[in-house]
């Protein structure tokens, strides 16, 4: 049974968790919230429905939209108002919100308010909020509906009585107002009285009957509502009654009722849907006389904090019994607040519960006394006098006269001041400070405070309190007291017998005052710095040698010693450093430390000895070249003050130059110089040989070659290290290229020589060694001879065909062409610029057409087309289509022949002029025909990304006729729009507008028009985002009129292009054999191949990345080698060496390894592609192959050459053990369970009849 139950509970356990699955996915969904309807509002007053999201995502602020459909058409739903489209709501309702009649208000950045000022009858439907959706996928609800009905406005208040009400001050006062409303919903009714008085800005509220029966006194009436002087009554369903017993004088001015209608939303929540107010009642109350008088005498007008108040009120002119109320106003306060009464039958009422008393004296007087007075009782004191008369219905009646009198309290003040002696010294000197107190005589309380200077929390070092008690703090050592009391001033001193660092810091003395035991008052001093200064140094270091000499495996010893201390009792601290590194360091007790670098190496050869008192020496054992260098001995001092804390001196330091010779080297280079004298063009092949190099595989040069020019300083261009990196100058990289095919010979190649490459080369070597700690150390230095190099200018071969034609057109359809054909030219490198001219004789030529050396054509005719054609490199010509009269003329090119001998700088080399052509015209008048066609046949083309496609749009004209133009325009309607957009317009008078204000895609258009009836459309380097979609040619035909102006006559299209690009198919493919490598010899190197064996694109840049993993441990990067050429290592202290021996081919060496370098190895390439809108995009990954590295040390167990294997191995059969048993226990589960169903199930078909035995042997179930 024990077991069904677990099963069940496990049942149980994963329907839990499968609910908090769900409610967690619910909870992150967008969700929309209305308020909840159905609504109910009257016509005519103001309503608002409120709508909240919650769940989104993307950015915080939201934006909401409200439409509604309403009654009268609930199948049409009208765009009401919208945070962000002023222009959202349809026409019919458009007017009401430009009004601001209806607006939406933003409470929070994802809540809002639906506004309308003035609902009508046809505002009634069902609201919706709708959030728009700006994130690329739907998750939840954006939309929630609500119903708004509205109701006629039944709601009625009227006042029936009189106009104006004349009353006397005492009487009494009723006023009726009748309010009923008829409405089918279930509503209620708050009625209210108001009061406008002369001097209020607004009506106050009398007295209010809420919605809930409530009845609610106004501001200022409560005194009078609760002494039953005023009330409301519901007189009948729809009368309400204003009950004023004993009026004021001020009760006059115009009471009017207002009464609010409200409803129960199904928020539960009450609204105000309607409100009226009546016409008001002017009320009149007049004074009656009275002879009553009072005034304040005066006894003290000042009184100090604490002492005894006593305000005497006389009255005179009574005859009856006196009542008194005693108020008072402070200067920052409104309006005068009850402090205390004495009602005329003798009853005290007190408001403050403080010691404060009212008695009447004989005479008439009216006392208050306020014992203990505080600042706070400063202000006006008001004495309000009654006089109550007995009246022939035996009620009381009373008249009221009042006075006031000004009263000052002045707090206990007391001057605190701070001073002191001996307050900038230095350790161990005394330093009194001197607290000054004045003021009244008073029990007095003083605490000296202490703030340390690195702290900002001020510490009680010791109080005196007022009863005379002595308390120290923590720190009592060091400190003295003393006290001096004159009549009105106290002086109390704290005195530091002997000043330490530790007592630095700013002191303040903390004086309180109190009265009857208890704190008054409590005043700060001035805060006063103490500073305590460090003794000056007086140490001082014997000179060593400024420098010494040794040669390689001997040992060096240098001496630090300390002639003079500032105190007998100085310690010391001695750190010996090598250039900016710490070697070993020596603290006051003499226990000795190695730097952070330090390894075991150096714990050996480096040691520290104190050979005297003050004397320490530095042995160095079996120096060697690397040993050379700087060493600096610093001596720190270290003094102990009076409070025991030690604390240091500045530091001083003595240093010597040590200098470690070494064997001389045959490093040696070529010294003599010469000179090489080339053309412009061709290639330049530079040479830096190194004598001496050997065969020493320990030995690698590092090499820069230098360029001098005209005398002027010498300036880098490029240098190889002796770790194979190759850093070109910022301007020169791609110009220069470095060859060495042998050890000690280093090329340097430029393959097309300039005029400024003139001047004198030379290479500096820098031999380096590897040492045995692993470190490559320069070992010597040289700089080869000077070669002087010369580049000769080519010399101008340029030449232009002269032969000169005549030509007499007849056709002026047939057009003629201007041939610009070069003979010969300086080098085949150059460039050419052609320009066109046409003159008239005896008349200087204009220039009609030009083709520069960068491609680009101008055209300096507006009104005709110039056709440009170029059949061969050296054969340029200029077609003039639609010959007019004004075409006669003379007609020539002009060529100029440019070399380049920089990347950003041209030389002209030549230029020459080609014979002329003289055209003539004849024509005569022939009737014009308008008439052309269009291929109009629909074509497809599937590109791919990054690659161009042209656009062709032929016409064809049946007859050329010069007096026509076309006027040419391509469109394009994108797939993902149904939109249709204008690329460019090809205009008649040969102009070329583009109206395509997507930038990135307008520099990509290419136009052309290679013949008349030909135009074609490039699209360079293709986007898909962009360019997919379909392309059409729009064409409008012009004719000239006999009055000089261009008339369309008809127009076509073509048929539509459809461009599908596709992205670019990733082929990128890394070579991925596995190699397993065992080392069993330290020290060793193994490098990682990676090389790529296929690529999607020749545009492709790549990024490299090296990974080490260790059996069940996540693979983890270890270098990177990025697409923009950086190198980043993740292990700094480790030597790994990159290498690009081809352009896909990438090596990384991982040199003296230990066995912490065991691991499999790979490399991950990342293809990227620069795409037209000029951002990086991710075109494919791929990995290599691994290589296994074990490292086998003599003596050690081997590892395993197969870990994965063997956890496989022992990890498999185990899983599958496991499995068995789980199976085996999951059927003898199912067996129990089936024989206890058999035992316990009651139905007859699981439980068979046997016949009973009744026999003795037999037994009854």
């Amino acid at each position: 049974m024990r077991r069904r139950m677990s099963v069940v509970q496990v049942w149980h356990l994963f329907l839990c968790l499968t609910g908090l699955l769900q409610w967690d996915v619910c909870s992150g969904q967008h969700r929309v919230q209305i308020q909840t309807g159905p609504l109910y509002r009257v016509k005519g007053f103001p309503m608002s429905i409120s709508c909240n999201v919650s769940g989104f995502k993307g950015q915080s602020v939201q934006d909401f939209q409200f439409s509604v459909k309403r009654a009268a058409s609930p199948d049409v739903a009208i765009k009401m108002v919208s945070t962000d489209d002023p222009s959202f709501a349809y026409a019919v309702i458009s007017k009401r919100v430009q009004d601001k009649e209806i607006e939406i208000e933003r409470v929070t950045d994802s809540s809002v308010l639906l506004k309308i000022n003035s609902v009508e009858m046809s505002d009634a439907g069902v609201y919706n909020c709708h959030t728009p959706n700006k994130v690329e996928e739907y998750h939840g609800t954006y939309d929630a509906d609500t119903t708004l009905n509205v109701m006629e406005d039944t709601l009625v208040a009227s006042y029936s009585g009189s106009a104006s009400v004349s009353a006397s001050e005492g009487d009494s006062l009723l006023l009726h107002c009748n309010v009923s409303t008829q409405t089918f919903q279930h509503t209620h009714v708050s009625v209210s009285w108001f009061l406008h008085g002369k001097e209020d800005t607004h009506p106050r509220p009398i007295i209010s009957l809420d919605r809930d029966l409530t009845v609610r006194p106004g501001a200022g009436f409560e005194e009078r509502y609760r002494s039953g002087l005023i009330r409301m009554d519901k007189v009948d369903d729809t009368t309400f009654r204003l009950k004023m017993l004993e009026v004021r004088r001020s009760d006059s001015g115009n009471i009017s009722c207002q009464a609010i209608q409200w409803i129960q939303d199904p928020d539960h929540l009450w609204k105000q849907i309607a409100q009226r107010t009546t016409t008001h009642c002017n009320v009149d109350i007049t004074a009656v006389e009275s002879k009553l008088s009072a005034v304040m005498l005066k006894e003290k007008d000042h009184v100090i904090e604490g002492e005894r108040l006593r305000v005497i009120c006389s009255v005179s002119g009574f005859t009856g019994p006196l009542s008194v109320s005693w108020q008072h106003k402070t200067d920052s306060a409104d309006s005068f607040s009850d402090i205390i009464g004495l009602t005329h039958d003798g009853v005290t009422d007190e408001t403050q519960g403080r010691d404060i008393q009212t008695f009447r004296s004989s005479g008439g007087n009216i006392t208050l006394d306020i014992n203990d007075v505080m600042t706070s009782d400063a202000g006006q004191y008001k004495c309000i006098v009654t006089e109550w008369i007995i009246q022939n219905n035996g009620m009381m009646k009373k008249a009221n006269t009042q006075s006031q009198k000004d009263i000052s309290v002045k707090a206990i003040d007391l001057q605190v001041t701070l001073k002191g002696r001996g307050t900038n010294g230095v350790e161990d000197s005394p330093v009194e400070l001197i607290c000054t107190v004045r003021g009244p005589q008073t029990p007095l309380s003083v605490n000296w405070l202490f703030m340390p200077s690195l702290s900002s929390t001020w510490r009680n070092i010791v109080s005196i309190n007022h009863t005379g008690e002595i308390m120290w703090g923590s720190e009592q050592g060091n400190y003295q007291l003393s006290v001096q009391i004159q009549p009105s001033v106290g002086n109390f001193a704290l005195r530091i017998v002997r000043s330490s660092r530790r007592q630095q810091g700013n002191y303040m003395c903390e004086v309180n005052t109190y009265q009857k035991n208890i704190q008054k008052t409590s005043t700060n001093s001035n805060s006063l710095a103490v500073m305590v200064r460090k003794p000056v140094s007086k140490l001082t270091l014997s000179r060593p040698r400024s420098s010494l000499e040794s040669t390689v495996n001997t040992d060096v010893k240098m001496e630090c010693s300390v002639t003079k201390a500032t105190t007998n009792s100085s310690r010391f601290k001695l750190t010996w450093m090598f250039g900016s590194q710490m070697l070993l360091t020596m603290d006051t007790d003499a226990v000795v430390r190695f730097g952070p670098a330090a390894g075991l190496e150096m714990e050996q050869r480096f040691r520290m000895e104190k050979s005297e008192k003050q004397t320490f020496m530095l042995n160095i054992h079996q120096v060697r070249t690397s040993d050379s260098g700087e060493y600096r001995c610093e001596v720190e001092e270290w003094l102990q003050d009076p409070l025991g804390d030690w604390s240091p001196l500045e530091k001083k330091s003595v240093s010597t130059q040590l200098h470690i010779k070494d064997k001389g080297s045959d490093f040696r280079m070529n010294k003599a110089n010469t000179e090489l004298k080339v053309k412009e063009g061709e290639p330049l092949t530079l040479k830096c040989l190194v004598d001496g190099v050997g065969s020493d595989s320990t030995l690698r040069y590092s090499l820069s070659w230098f360029f001098n020019q005209n005398q002027s300083s010498s300036v880098s261009l490029l240098t190889y290290s002796y770790d194979g990196r190759l850093k070109y100058n910022d301007n020169d990289e791609g110009r220069f290229h470095l060859s060495s095919s042998e050890v000690g010979s280093f090329l340097l190649i430029i393959p097309r020589s300039l005029q400024e490459d003139s001047g004198r080369y030379y290479c500096q070597v820098h031999q380096y060694q590897l040492d045995c700690k692993g470190q490559w150390t320069n070992k010597a230095s040289d700089t080869s001879a000077s070669t002087d190099v010369s580049v000769h200018p080519l010399d101008s071969k340029l030449h232009v065909q002269k032969e000169n034609r005549n030509l007499n057109v007849t056709n002026l359809q047939a057009g003629f062409t201007v041939d610009c054909l070069i003979d010969m030219r300086s080098s085949d490198v150059s460039v050419f610029e052609v320009t066109w001219s046409k003159g008239l004789k005896d008349e200087r030529p204009v220039i009609i057409f030009n083709a520069s050396r960068d491609g680009t054509l101008h055209s300096a005719v507006s009104d005709k087309e110039l056709l440009f054609g170029r059949p061969s490199a050296t054969h340029y010509k200029l077609s003039v289509p639609n010959i007019h009269p004004s075409d006669v003329g003379l007609y020539r090119c002009h060529v100029v022949e440019w070399i380049q001998t920089a990347p950003n700088h041209w030389r002209r080399i030549g230029e020459d002029v080609s014979g002329e052509l003289s055209v003539s015209v004849e024509t005569e008048d022939e009737p014009k025909e308008i008439t052309f066609t269009t291929n109009t046949t629909d074509k497809r083309l599937d590109i791919k990304e990054g690659d161009s496609f042209e656009l062709a749009c032929s016409l064809n004209v049946i007859k050329e006729d010069p007096t026509l133009r076309y006027t040419l325009r391509w469109v394009f309607n994108s797939l993902k729009s149904s939109s249709r957009i204008s690329l460019l317009e090809y205009l008649n008078d040969g102009l070329l507008e583009y109206h395509e204000e997507n930038k990135q895609r307008k520099n990509r258009l290419s136009f052309s028009r290679p013949s008349l009836g030909v135009f074609r459309l490039v699209v360079l380097n293709s986007d898909r985002d962009d360019d997919d979609g379909q392309y059409q040619c729009m064409i409008d035909q012009y004719q000239l009129n006999c009055d000089g102006t261009w008339k369309q006559t008809t127009s076509g299209k073509s048929g539509v292009t459809t461009v599908n690009v596709h992205n670019i198919e990733s082929k990128l493919h890394v070579q991925k054999q596995n190699q397993t490598l065992h080392i069993t010899k330290l020290p060793a190197e193994f490098t990682i191949n990676c090389e790529i064996k296929s690529w999607s694109s020749d545009k492709s840049a790549f990024e490299v990345t090296w990974f080490k993993g260790h059996e069940q441990d996540q693979p983890i990067s270890i270098f990177t080698a990025k697409r923009d050429g950086t190198l980043d290592s993740a292990f700094s202290e480790k030597n790994l060496v990159f290498g690009r021996p081809r352009v896909r081919y990438y090596t990384l060496t991982i040199r003296n390894i230990n066995p912490a370098d065991m691991g499999q190895y790979y490399c991950q390439v990342d293809e990227w592609l620069l795409t037209s809108a000029n951002i990086w995009k991710n075109v494919a990954s791929d990995q290599s192959g691994e290589i296994s590295v074990h490292i086998h040390i003599k003596g050690e167990r081997e590892e395993q050459t197969d870990p994965l294997g063997i956890s496989l191995g022992v990890l498999i059969p185990l899983i599958c053990v496991l499995a068995l048993i789980i199976v085996i226990l999951l059927i003898r589960e199912y067996k129990r369970n089936s024989d206890l169903k058999k035992k316990e199930c009651l139905w007859a078909e699981n439980n068979p009849l046997n016949p009973v035995k009744t026999d003795a042997g037999g037994d009854q179930p």
